[in-house]
């Protein structure tokens, strides 16, 4: 497994979900024989429209106002949320719950939550956001403060007084639209890295947190993280082994920038790329049983390249840009199935859509066995119920009324038939072929 766990994650406010979903990757209990094999897979069962595409919608929210400074300053921005937010509720809020293996001996588990609602000017603004690690890895543990932001002013930083005065003065006025993390990396330099000296590291593993999930939505394109660059040109820590260590978890994530149809590369990477799509098209091939080769066509942009790939078959090729729906979607899809194959945590929404029944299972299974990372999917499908129905945590199924149940193991019974009979609480699936009668 990667070095850095999802445990729990609680989302609400987004779309039909005016109170809070929680989805559990672990259980309760972490500790030194943390062990999540059983628990890599997730699938989220549910009615159309019970808002199964709002929960990984509200991840992506999340990761977008951390990672990308100016999000939520963004008109574009701003009328997405005036949209998708909850009509009712009027606010987002965010928690999540995440285990860092520093080592074999030592897990650290954080808590970081993230609240936006409209301020009186009509525009949406964070209203609160907080980090805390726990105190040792027991049920019994609690946690501590690292620091807490209260409607854009600094409430609590785990640092003396005159650090966080200093702090206090470098954030002051800009916290209601950027994250605090955010802020104070952006504007840390390498000559102040003992400014932060208490908080760094906890700082840096939230960043990777947020950088090691990657969505699948359809209507998205995957945006470019800035943020971890940045860090890494303002922060020079070569005499700071520990965070160093940090920093090389997520040295992959600079390598290259794969963007909706171009692919801008580092030319130090270009051989790693090259591999890359080798995979790419081994993945193809098995859709395309007549895809013959993947040609990149590079233009040289300075110390990038910008790659264009071209998909050849038998007598023709096609561009990227022009290839079908489908295809495109594929291309997609593995980059996110690549990320999860390579430790990270991925959410997909309708994993099932342009894939193959028989497909889907196997490559579900594939990652329940050999992933590295974390999976977590929507899908109406109901055949992966039969591979993930003894795994722990693995099967939710989501009501209209916000009620998420999760499949437990009931002797012989088949989730599957559980579900399409109707005995999954509050959702009954009570529709007969009679009551289209007269509609077509």
């Amino acid at each position: 497994m990667n070095d850095i766990y999802l445990l729990n994650c609680t989302v609400s406010g987004i779309k039909n979900l005016s109170e809070e979903i929680r989805l559990d990757f672990y259980k309760k209990v972490v500790n030194k024989s943390f062990n999540p094999e059983k628990y890599k897979v997730k699938a989220i069962y549910g009615e159309n429209g019970s808002g199964k595409t709002a929960i990984i919608t509200a991840i992506s929210i999340a990761k977008n106002i951390f990672m990308n400074t100016g999000y939520l300053s963004q008109t574009e921005t701003q009328m997405f949320l005036s949209e998708i937010i909850n009509k009712k509720t009027q606010r987002f809020s965010f928690k999540a719950e995440f285990l860092y293996k520093e080592n074999e001996e030592q897990l650290r588990v954080f808590s970081y939550a993230l609240e936006i609602k409209k301020n009186s000017f009509d525009k949406y603004v964070i209203t609160l956001e907080e980090l805390k690690e726990k105190n040792g890895n027991t049920n019994t543990n609690s946690y501590k403060c690292v620091f807490s932001i209260d409607n854009g002013d600094v409430a609590f930083i785990n640092v003396n007084d005159d650090i966080r005065e200093r702090i206090n003065t470098r954030v002051m006025n800009l916290l209601s639209y950027d994250t605090f993390v955010t802020v104070l990396l952006e504007r840390t330099n390498s000559k102040e890295v003992d400014l932060l000296k208490d908080i760094l590291s906890q700082l840096i593993i939230t960043c990777f947190f947020f950088i090691s999930i990657n969505i699948y939505l359809d209507q998205e394109d995957t945006h470019e993280l800035y943020l971890f660059r940045q860090i890494k040109e303002k922060l020079d820590l070569n005499n700071k082994a520990g965070l160093m260590k940090l920093l090389d978890l997520r040295e992959q994530q600079d390598k290259y920038y794969i963007s909706k149809n171009i692919d801008r590369v580092l030319k130090k990477h270009f051989k790693e790329y090259e591999k890359k799509i080798e995979r790419l098209y081994s993945f193809l091939k098995v859709f395309k049983t007549d895809l013959k080769q993947i040609k990149i066509e590079k233009k040289e942009d300075r110390e990038y390249y910008n790659c264009e790939l071209v998909l050849v078959y038998d007598g023709y090729s096609v561009n990227r840009e022009f290839e079908s729906t489908g295809i495109k979607k594929l291309i997609r899809l593995f980059e996110c199935l690549s990320a999860a194959g390579d430790g990270d945590i991925v959410f997909i929404d309708e994993m099932d859509s342009n894939i193959n029944a028989v497909y889907l299972c196997k490559i579900i299974e594939y990652f329940m066995y050999y992933g590295k990372g974390q999976l977590c999917f929507t899908t109406h499908n109901t055949e992966p119920m039969d591979i993930l129905k003894d795994n722990k945590n693995s099967i939710e199924f989501l009501s209209t009324d916000n009620h998420l149940v999760s499949w437990k193991i009931k002797g012989n019974a088949s989730p599957d038939n559980y579900y399409r009979n109707g005995y999954i609480e509050d959702i009954p699936f009570n529709i007969d072929s009679t009551d289209f009668i007269g509609i077509f």
